[in-house]
């Protein structure tokens, strides 16, 4: 087992992980918006929100009957709204929701590392790059980067009982 990383030059390394995740986020067909998940909620969110709280949507496909459109209420709706009413272009809210997701997935990893004790700081951080870029969070971030939520704060779900379980030794 090795100990905590510390030190700049690991920080300088973490930090430059994070921002390779952000530049892959943003390098993906700059200014165009791509229809993640629910089309109307990067163009429109606060008016997707709106109609997510009723059972009928009239008008989508002649009408229809929600399907899961509560899902959206937290984290991305939010997110998506404050954006919008920020009048900041879809295209950078959605990269920009895309880097939030590759970011708490690499965090959490980097985090949950250093309290299990386990790699050099280096390995922790390819650790951390490689369940970020895993196939499950590459094919999700464009299609459907909602459902990539639960894999993203997997490891932040670990980290509270990993602290306990060390504490109690």
């Amino acid at each position: 087992m090795s100990t905590p990383a510390r030190g700049p030059a690991v920080t300088a390394r973490r930090v430059a992980g994070a921002g390779a995740l952000v530049a892959a986020a943003f390098v993906q067909a700059p200014g165009r918006i791509v229809p993640d998940t629910k089309l109307d909620l990067v163009v429109d969110p606060i008016a997707f929100l709106a109609r997510a709280w009723t059972l009928w949507e009239p008008t989508g496909q002649f009408g229809q009957t929600q399907n899961q459109a509560y899902g959206y209420f937290i984290p991305m709706g939010p997110f998506f709204a404050v954006g919008h009413l920020l009048d900041v272009p879809e295209w950078i809210v959605q990269r920009t929701w895309w880097s939030v997701l590759l970011l708490v997935a690499y965090t959490g990893v980097l985090v949950l590392a250093d309290r299990l004790r386990i790699g050099t700081p280096g390995t922790r951080i390819l650790a951390a790059l490689a369940f970020a870029l895993s196939p499950r969070a590459v094919t999700e971030l464009g299609s459907i980067s909602v459902e990539l939520w639960p894999t993203a704060v997997s490891p932040w779900v670990l980290v509270p009982l990993v602290g306990a379980r060390a504490g109690s030794e």
